[in-house]
């Protein structure tokens, strides 16, 4: 086999059809779209010295403009010619002696008894998963469960999924978006905080990624003694008293029946003690990950709930960029104000490569795209989907969530002029009671009667009101508010997507919207 044909059969599908994805014309584009970008640099500066009323916030200094500015352009490079930054092996071990701050762990692969729903898919094996714990330093003698169970304060766990779009990024303590949990720990919001090596779209499709975050998920809850531990005997496990049994299996009451899981008759495990508050904290596509797992915990109902989501800046939406969607003929707003780009058909490249083999229906599922208009349609009805449609931050009073509540309250009428597409689920009403959401039914699915965002842990969302993504995170509030989650949405002026993670930003906005985020975790874990 010659070397170029090695390459060509390795190549992700979404590189075959980007413009300027293949040599030469890759090289020659990313070099001509560097040195242009650093040549503008110096005329933005000048421009804007001059014209400061021409910026496109007026709170912005030189230097945020040319953050914005300088970022787009390095976006635009990296959709149209495939090239990707801060990666690593997710199967590679890291060294904890090369590491600073973090150390390197690994995480099992999801054992069977938990391998259920979406996450269950032949042609995605299940897989051990890196994790980048913060800080670098454990306790030389770990507290035995019991101690931490009675002490007044439980430890707060964090869960951290990166962003970039499923193709850019890395766990890895010296990527950009580790200034995250960097942050969080130094200013001790968390006990400790796992950032996951979950598998972006070049090794694997949906759903590698939602696994290795189970993955962690339950290999934290083992840790610290939170579900039984597979590797035992079963004559040897021993149940933990929880709340009891219920009719029916609620997220929060994990192993009311497990004997026929375990294949002990003799033995039943009720709800297990949590003696660690956790908490999923997701930026950008990591946010957008966070929701799939907080859902998969809902739907499958097999494992304790979180106890908190902190989404920043959040991607609920990426449906957006495909053609057969409503929003994606309605451009994303804030065009002159963020680093995004809106350009559907990479994105919408990168989004097959990201679903694999799963038909194209997946998108609209609610594990990919909860906020899409089509989700929000099948569970609330059109007039819901079109009342959220321009639902802006400033809109969001008790007045419109009171409207939301009741609007989402009355069932939605058929449509007598919608045929399903071939391969869909039939829209959902709320309180139908279907088996829990699976491949078979990848699109819209309700559980035990269960609304979109009934029984999700309270949330957190921070986004910036300059941000391209705004429309589809207020969609996605909306949505949560309708079903009586509790949400603490916090707006930071002026914001471009994802600022808490940006180079060259005002830091004492960023301090602000720190100080906001770390009450809100205090109040969780004063609960």
């Amino acid at each position: 086999m010659t070397k170029k044909e090695s390459t060509k059969e390795t190549m992700s599908p979404h590189l075959e059809e980007m413009p300027y994805a293949k040599e030469p014309l890759k090289t020659a584009y990313v070099v001509q779209r560097l040195l242009t970008t650093l040549l503008l640099v110096p005329w933005w500066a000048m421009y804007y010295s001059i014209h400061p009323r021409s910026k496109p916030r007026e709170s912005w200094s030189i230097k945020q403009v040319i953050s914005v500015k300088f970022t787009r352009r390095v976006y635009r490079v990296t959709e149209l010619a495939g090239v990707t930054w801060g990666t690593r092996d997710p199967e590679k071990e890291c060294k904890s002696r090369k590491l600073k701050e973090t150390r390197f762990e690994w995480a099992e692969p999801l054992p069977e008894a938990f391998r259920s729903g979406v996450l269950v898919d032949e042609e995605v094996p299940f897989k051990r998963v890196g994790t980048f714990v913060w800080p670098k330093k454990q306790p030389e003698e770990p507290k035995p469960i019991a101690d931490i169970e009675a002490s007044p304060k439980k430890p707060v766990i964090g869960i951290f999924m990166h962003g970039g779009g499923y193709c850019h990024m890395s766990a890895h303590e010296k990527c950009s978006t580790s200034k995250i949990p960097r942050r969080l720990i130094k200013d001790k919001a968390f006990d400790e905080i796992y950032a996951v090596e979950y598998r972006l779209l070049q090794h694997a499709p949906f759903p590698a990624a939602v696994q290795d975050a189970a993955a962690v998920y339950t290999h934290i809850l083992r840790k610290y003694g939170c579900c039984p531990d597979f590797d035992e005997p079963p004559s040897q496990r021993k149940p933990v008293l929880g709340r009891g049994n219920r009719s029916r299996l609620h997220p929060n009451d994990a192993y009311s029946s497990m004997s026929d899981l375990l294949g002990t008759p003799s033995t039943t495990y009720t709800c297990f003690k949590k003696s660690v508050k956790i908490v999923l904290i997701g930026d950008s596509a990591g946010g957008n990950l966070v929701l799939a797992l907080a859902r998969w915990i809902r739907d499958e109902a097999l494992l304790p709930a979180p106890d908190g989501l902190l989404l920043l800046s959040p991607s609920c939406d990426p449906s957006h960029a495909f053609p057969d969607t409503p929003s994606c003929y309605v451009p994303r707003p804030h065009e002159s104000t963020d680093y995004l780009v809106d350009t559907p058909e990479p994105r919408a490249l990168l989004q097959r490569t990201f679903l694999g083999h799963h038909p194209i229906e997946m998108m609209h599922s609610p594990y990919v795209s909860p906020a899409s208009h089509r989700v929000l349609r099948a569970f609330y009805g059109e007039v819901f989907a079109a009342s959220v449609q321009e639902l802006t931050i400033e809109a969001l009073n008790q007045d419109f969530m009171d409207k939301l509540r009741h609007i989402a309250s009355v069932p939605p009428s058929p449509d007598p002029g919608h045929v399903p597409n071939p391969g869909l689920s039939t829209p959902m009403t709320p309180g139908t009671d279907i088996s829990p959401t699976s491949l078979a039914h990848p699109v819209l699915a309700s559980p035990r009667g269960l609304s979109l965002f009934s029984d999700f842990p309270p949330t957190c969302v921070v986004l910036g009101d300059a941000e391209r993504l705004e429309r589809e995170v207020m969609k996605l509030i909306g949505a949560m508010e309708s079903d009586n989650m509790r949400v603490r949405t916090i707006r930071v002026r002026d914001a471009p997507h994802d600022v808490l993670m940006m180079g060259w930003w005002d830091e004492k906005v960023r301090d602000e919207t720190w100080a906001s985020v770390e009450s809100w975790i205090a109040e969780l874990a004063a609960q």
